[in-house]
């Protein structure tokens, strides 16, 4: 999975080892309510943005990508961590936005 993202991703994101991607699992299994878009949802971290605290998560149904602002906290809201889903192609267009600016 990885291996399709190297060659689009440049600072300010960042691929993940498997340790770090378990902990950003965790933590978001942690912040989800039950109404949140990616609750009960399989998802892996692949990537993080350095200069902030966001994730991108495979999810393997409906195989998309999430851009995730991780809160550190309890969420209650179907609103928070806020959430973002892209398709591979989006998220390529995604991430190479934000490096121009970076």
């Amino acid at each position: 999975m990885q291996e399709v993202l190297k060659s689009f991703m440049n600072d300010p994101w960042w691929l993940i080892s498997k340790s770090m991607s378990e902990s950003f699992n965790e933590e978001l299994e942690k912040e989800l309510s039950p109404k949140h878009i990616l609750f009960g949802k399989e998802a892996v971290a692949v990537a993080r943005r350095e200069d902030k605290d966001d994730v991108i998560f495979w999810i393997k149904k409906p195989n998309k990508y999430a851009v995730v602002h991780l809160t550190y906290s309890k969420e209650t809201s179907s609103e928070f961590p806020i959430t973002s889903l892209f398709t591979l192609s989006e998220l390529e267009e995604y991430c190479k936005s934000v490096s121009k600016f970076y």
